[in-house]
């Protein structure tokens, strides 16, 4: 079977790319973004932290192993993300001062920590004028910090 304009040289997905390329069109015959030549500085900056924050929300939704939506537009709004929790991903430098905070705190723990201590580090936030506080655990430790609050827990019994 040969397709028109087919090369050898070239995959389905190369020759479909490059006729997608030509036509103007991507996806599934949608019209490309309109042309960004003329866009200001704030219009740019605006895209691009857009655009970093999709990708952050899909990379914490991975690593949370929560389900793909139904639909691919569904997945840059984390309230219609499946699972049985609420999620709200936070990106650039306005988290900054979190992370710092937790680095720092981590830095403490870990020059504190007797030789052989292998616990996962869950860093807390109490703030004061509440008894309440914030939980703050990297995403690639959270099933080993959740593991060993369960054991935590279920060694108290």
């Amino acid at each position: 079977m040969s397709i028109e304009g087919w090369r050898e040289d070239e995959t389905f997905s190369e020759f479909k790319a490059r006729k997608r390329a030509e036509s103007g069109t991507q996806g599934m015959g949608q019209k490309t973004v309109k042309k960004r030549d003329n866009w200001s500085e704030n219009q740019k900056r605006g895209l691009r932290n857009k655009q970093k924050g999709r990708r952050k929300q899909n990379l914490a939704r991975k690593k949370l192993r929560i389900p793909d939506t139904k639909f691919r537009g569904q997945m840059g709004n984390e309230e219609s993300w499946q699972g049985e929790v609420r999620v709200e991903v936070k990106a650039g430098k306005q988290i900054q001062t979190i992370w710092t905070k937790y680095l720092k705190a981590k830095e403490q723990s870990d020059s504190n920590t007797r030789i052989g201590d292998s616990r996962p580090f869950m860093f807390v936030a109490m703030p004061d004028g509440t008894s309440n506080g914030l939980a703050i655990i990297e995403l690639d430790k959270l099933e080993d910090v959740i593991i060993a609050l369960l054991e935590t827990w279920n060694n108290e019994t």
